[in-house]
């Protein structure tokens, strides 16, 4: 395989979408006729600075009030979404809950969906099961150990030797890794100008735990030494690559912690 035969056309996975799902007793908190606010929010490119609210739901919002709807037991909130890229975001976003009735302490009553794709029909979900902290000033929610790959098949994933690749689809801004032919993981990174900031390592549940993440990181880090970019660093997963791997340490000239 090559990168031309393997390459999409687009320009990045980019938010298209998301559910807030309730399930009894919680869903008193929307149907009841109280108050109920949903945001969701980023520093974009690591900067508190440019806090942004990128996904949100609100009882205020008539809108938002009539796409409510019913499944599998459950009230299902579509949200209202920004088209941000995935590749803009920090490492952890805020997701914050207020409601009049509190949080409702059992576990998994509350759940947060969210769908980045990109222009090529690759597709990434991020799911999460909303803790109590939401529900206060903000949990501050791990984007990449929360996200799998949409149709990634884990069927081979015990194979002794596995052959192992990683693809450049530069159009998109990542490299994906492949494991005996199978989507395994992805290094999203974004690039303005002749600058190349790395943001998020995603690697499918089924192949975590095999060093796989190492692979992926160390060929897309080679890869990159050779472009004409500065480099810059977002991802807690290759910040740690890094401290074992101190050879690669020339090659971030902006260093940030994750």
């Amino acid at each position: 395989m090559t990168d031309q035969v393997l390459r999409p056309d687009g320009t990045g996975f980019y938010l298209a979408g998301g559910e807030l799902m309730v399930a009894s007793p919680a869903e008193q908190a929307i149907t009841g006729g109280q108050p109920a606010d949903f945001s969701v929010t980023a520093g974009l490119f690591g900067s508190a600075d440019m806090d942004f609210m990128f996904a949100s739901w609100n009882t205020t919002q008539a809108d938002d009030l009539r796409r409510v709807r019913s499944e599998d037991g459950r009230l299902v909130l579509p949200l209202r979404t920004q088209p941000v890229m995935l590749n803009s975001l920090p490492s952890k976003v805020r997701v914050q809950l207020r409601t009049a009735t509190g949080p409702h302490d059992a576990e998994g009553l509350w759940q947060l969906v969210l769908h980045f794709r990109n222009q090529a029909g690759s597709s990434l979900t991020w799911h999460a099961c909303l803790p109590a902290e939401a529900f206060g000033t903000g949990w501050l929610a791990p984007l990449a150990d929360l996200l799998t790959i949409d149709g990634a098949d884990g069927a081979d994933a015990a194979t002794t030797t596995p052959a192992v690749a990683v693809v450049h689809h530069a159009d998109d801004e990542y490299y994906e890794l492949l494991v005996d032919g199978q989507q395994a993981g992805l290094l999203v990174y974004h690039v303005i100008g002749s600058h190349l900031s790395i943001t998020h390592t995603v690697i499918e549940p089924t192949y975590r735990g095999q060093g796989l993440s190492w692979a992926l990181v160390g060929r897309a880090l080679d890869d990159i030494r050779t472009s004409s970019v500065t480099v810059s660093n977002y991802c807690p997963v290759v910040s740690r690559f890094i401290e074992k791997n101190p050879d690669y340490r020339d090659l971030l000239s902006m260093p940030r912690p994750a």
